[in-house]
């Protein structure tokens, strides 16, 4: 009678685990209904929002400009001509030099403030450096370190050359 009890709990037991695994999708029948529901979508250059840290005032005023919605080319070109109008109204209200030399001299700013910045990460890694023991981050400080002092010095050579090109420009 025990052995009886024993094996009907047994197979119950068996056929119950058994019921439970066939009741949910398999793994790979989720992976295939999901990769088949997924659209895949290409981004261009286009559909992403090109703001430097030092244009705030111009990337604030490119999210305001109205643009189509799910209309990657509306969008592309209304960035465009949002640029255009205000690279416009810049080279006309700052004075009456010729566009080309307006242009350099906001890439010169430009070029500056990217080299300050670096100048600032420079200066922090510096001071993480003087104060690490450990010397797996030491060595990590060190080579950020020197990648900062090189974008440092490439920055330099950009604003000695639009430098030069403003002066001839301006002559």
């Amino acid at each position: 009678m025990k052995k009886c009890i024993l094996a009907t709990t047994l197979l119950l037991l068996i056929g119950g685990t058994c019921l439970a695994q066939t009741a949910e999708p398999s793994l790979a029948d989720v992976a295939k209904a999901r990769h088949s529901t997924k659209k895949s979508r290409v981004i261009t250059n286009d559909d992403i929002a090109t703001a430097s840290p030092h244009n705030e005032s111009e990337a604030g005023s490119a999210k305001a400009a109205p643009t189509a919605p799910d209309s990657t080319a509306a969008t592309g070109s209304a960035a465009k001509s949002l640029e255009k109008k205000e690279s416009a109204q810049s080279s006309s209200g700052t004075s009456k030099d010729a566009p080309a030399v307006a242009e350099l001299k906001k890439k010169l700013d430009g070029y500056k403030e990217e080299q300050e910045s670096w100048k600032r990460s420079a200066k922090r890694y510096e001071d993480l450096l003087a104060n690490e023991n450990d010397n797996f981050r030491r060595q990590m400080y060190q080579d950020a370190l020197e990648g900062d002092k090189r974008n440092v010095a490439l920055f330099q050579e950009k604003i000695d050359q639009t430098q030069t090109a403003l002066t001839k420009a301006q002559k």
